[in-house]
């Protein structure tokens, strides 16, 4: 349905109002609105003195789809919620709606886009239009300019989107947004012709953001420093695109690209790049941590413990399956000579290796890799195993499991 929200002043003023090339005249802007909008239902929000005053020249019309809703003067924190209520329950999900903001009380703006705000993101109503009927700026002999306000709704969704990005890593609204402008300009050129270089531009873009936020959500660490370079060029490239659609994006590119583009690392498995890899290894497991993403950060956590030890015992940097399990079953084993469960003799390779380490050394990696291990496998059983952990007691025991891996990472040079 399309619904139209019309707020009523209380002095009828003939005026004439200029929309899409055409005038239209009303002595208030809902009745020029009638003339030149089709719509299923009005909404006619006013006020005890606009009821008296002004609803009769709506009233008269006759039109059943013209509908009143009495609000109060009062703009009080109790009023305004009551208003905010009115303007989120008489519109259905999935509805089309436009507001008309030129007779409303000053506080009435901040309401809507609110409301606005509230109803896109919480409900799937599309925002089709905000109209501002500026009857003060018309110039004597002509009429008065009808303003759309509706891309600062937008700019809403676009900090929502930004928020969840910048706050999670999930990149799925803001994305779809970035499609969504591409799109736009897609169906202003028509579907002849090539794409505009704005167009791929804000296209390549929306795919570097999903491809660099999935590797995010499933804690692939290389992948996420192979997708940061080429996120931050297309970033780069973005905010090259003119006009004003573009405007909202370019306002929080600064606080993205501070956030993510940093994490780059072109080929993060090379022999030359195994330091820096490490250590934005641990870079992630700090901003994951950060964002309360615990499950991801004691995943990364306890998988760096394994692959830094393959590293400082020369047994490379990306180990295969049998590699990896030769290097855990070496510190399950360390752990247990350390409880006297094993002999010397009963350890593998690794462990005996471990076993001429200093001892201040192997204590901490013994200690990690039985913390770490035992808070990713809580995490990973979802509490669905005896003794399970609260989720703020398995945050205490990671966080003290952090604090020791920060050192032992600066004891091998990695920090």
């Amino acid at each position: 349905m399309r619904r139209v929200i019309t707020f009523l002043g209380t002095r009828p003023i003939q005026t004439s109002y200029l929309f899409a090339g055409q005038e239209y005249r009303g002595r208030q802007f809902a009745e020029a609105l009638c003339q030149f909008l089709s719509f299923d239902e009005m909404l006619v929000f006013a006020t005890p003195q606009a009821q008296e005053t002004t609803w009769p020249l709506l009233a008269d019309l006759g039109d059943p789809r013209i509908k009143l809703v009495p609000i109060s003067l009062d703009p009080r924190g109790e009023h305004l919620w009551g208003l905010f209520q009115r303007l989120t329950e008489c519109v259905a999900p999935g509805d089309r709606v436009i507001f008309d903001l030129t007779h409303g009380l000053r506080h009435v703006p901040f309401v809507v886009f609110l409301a606005a705000a509230y109803l896109t993101q919480a409900q799937g109503v599309e925002i089709e239009a905000v109209y501002y009927g500026a009857y003060e700026l018309a110039q004597v002999g002509k009429a008065a300019p009808v303003v759309d306000l509706s891309p600062l709704v937008s700019l809403l969704s676009w900090l929502t989107a930004a928020g969840q990005f910048v706050h999670t890593g999930d990149a799925r609204l803001l994305a779809g947004l970035l499609l969504e402008e591409a799109e736009a300009l897609r169906q202003q050129r028509g579907e002849e012709g090539l794409p505009s270089e704005q167009e791929r531009r804000l296209r390549r873009l929306g795919r570097r953001l999903e491809e660099l936020s999935l590797a995010l959500m499933l804690c692939r660490p290389l992948e996420v420093m192979r997708q940061a370079g080429p996120f931050a060029e297309a970033l780069r490239d973005a905010l090259a695109v003119k006009g004003e659609r573009a405007r909202p994006f370019q306002l929080l590119a600064q606080r993205i690209q501070k956030e993510y583009a940093n994490q780059s690392l072109p080929n993060p498995t090379a022999p030359e790049s195994v330091e820096a890899s490490l250590c934005k290894q641990l870079e992630l497991v700090a901003w994951y941590r950060e964002k309360n993403q615990l499950l991801q950060a004691a995943t990364l956590a306890r998988e760096w413990l394994v692959t830094a030890l393959g590293w400082r015992l020369g047994k490379g940097f990306v180990l295969g399956p049998r590699a990896r399990e030769e290097l855990e079953r070496g510190l399950s084993g360390l752990t247990k000579w350390q409880r006297g469960e094993l002999a010397p003799n009963e350890l593998n390779p690794v462990a005996r290796e471990l076993l001429t380490w200093p001892a201040e050394e192997r204590e901490m990696l013994s200690w990690l890799f039985d913390k770490l291990g035992d808070v990713r496998n809580d995490l990973n059983h979802a509490g669905m195993r005896e003794n399970a952990r609260s989720p703020q007691r398995l945050r205490q025991h990671f966080d003290e499991a952090w604090e020791k891996l920060q050192e032992l990472a600066r004891c091998w040079g990695v920090w």
